[in-house]
């Protein structure tokens, strides 16, 4: 049986990686300084704080799907999913502020290469996935999810 959730999976399993790329060379590169780099740390706290939400999103959406079912939980994996595809874009974007402020040359671009691979991901609409969400708090005329 093939898991559902392996493409969200995979996302989340690559941003760690990402997160992983971005603490480690920010702690290889300025080492002792790193402490007093806040700019730098809030962007590695910042990635880890958007793939946690991001996970448990992801966990909450999957165990409705595997306690309720496909139906019941079609809209909350749509908000999963659409939550997702805004944190991919968050974190190459803290990610990629915190190696230009210390990466540089051939270095700063295979870091860079590294970050692309980490942050990329199938296409989804999410258009399509907010609109379903929205008709669904319209009918019901208030939050229910």
């Amino acid at each position: 049986m093939t898991d559902p959730f392996a493409a969200e999976k995979k996302i989340i399993a690559n941003l760690k990686k990402a997160g992983l790329l971005v603490a480690g060379a920010a702690v290889q590169k300025l080492m002792m300084t790193l402490a007093k780099e806040q700019e730098i740390l809030m962007n590695i706290a910042d990635i880890i704080g958007y793939v946690y939400v991001a996970e448990s999103v992801l966990l909450r959406a999957e165990k409705i799907y595997h306690t309720k079912g496909e139906e019941a939980a079609a809209l909350p994996i749509d908000m999963a999913r659409v939550y997702l595809y805004s944190t991919i874009d968050k974190v190459y974007v803290a990610a990629k502020e915190a190696l230009y402020s210390f990466g540089e040359g051939d270095e700063l671009n295979m870091m860079l290469v590294g970050l692309r691979r980490f942050t990329k991901a199938q296409p989804f609409n999410v258009k399509e996935a907010r609109q379903r969400i929205a008709r669904k708090i319209i009918e019901e005329n208030k939050y229910c999810f």
